[in-house]
């Protein structure tokens, strides 16, 4: 490793936000597809499904390499079981912050008809871009996000940042567990 380089729980933070920022680019530009062929709410319902769980792996693979590279010599950094909710708190941030821009929109940028101005349409497409992974899960509509949304866009990343961190502080490894549907294992025969 370059003698320049650190390894740091900011950058740490950051890899993780940057996962959901590419995830959040993937599954926007995917959504617009299956919305330009379909805008049924039941495909909506299971590509939004389909979406979250391949959110929550990335999440959850962007932990288990952080606690991979904290476990190598040339970081100063040690490993402990529960910072993988830690490092998730920068996202939570983030998601937080959407939600106000996004509430704030249809708050001060709406009437009876939709959205009134540039900047209100503007915040509504930026929160439909950032939650973009489970959008059709949340409930939105005109400003408003049920109660189960709310528990997923807090919930979700934490929940798979602490998961793949403790996974790799463990040195449990999820994809050696479906290896056997993957490959085909003679079985052995007896020799009587």
């Amino acid at each position: 490793m370059n003698a320049k380089m650190k390894y740091t729980i900011p950058g740490q933070v950051l890899s993780i936000i940057t996962t959901h920022i590419q995830a959040a680019f993937l599954f926007f530009f995917v959504w617009l597809l299956a919305i330009s062929i379909t805008s049924g709410k039941t495909a909506g319902l299971i590509y939004s499904i389909i979406s979250s769980l391949f959110y929550f792996m990335m999440i959850y693979s962007a932990s288990y390499t952080v606690v991979k590279n904290d476990k190598k010599s040339y970081t100063k950094l040690t490993p402990i079981p529960y910072k993988g909710a830690l490092i998730s708190l920068g996202l939570l941030l983030v998601n937080i912050i959407v939600l106000v821009i996004y509430h704030l929109s249809w708050q001060f940028g709406s009437n009876a008809e939709g959205l009134t101005n540039g900047w209100a349409l503007a915040g509504n497409i930026f929160g439909l871009f950032w939650f973009a992974p489970y959008m059709n899960l949340l409930g939105m509509e005109n400003g408003h996000i049920a109660l189960h949304g709310y528990a997923i866009i807090l919930l979700l990343h934490p929940i798979a940042c602490f998961l793949g961190y403790f996974a790799g502080y463990k040195n449990f490894d999820i994809s050696t567990k479906f290896k056997f549907l993957v490959y085909d294992q003679k079985k052995d025969k007896k020799k009587k």
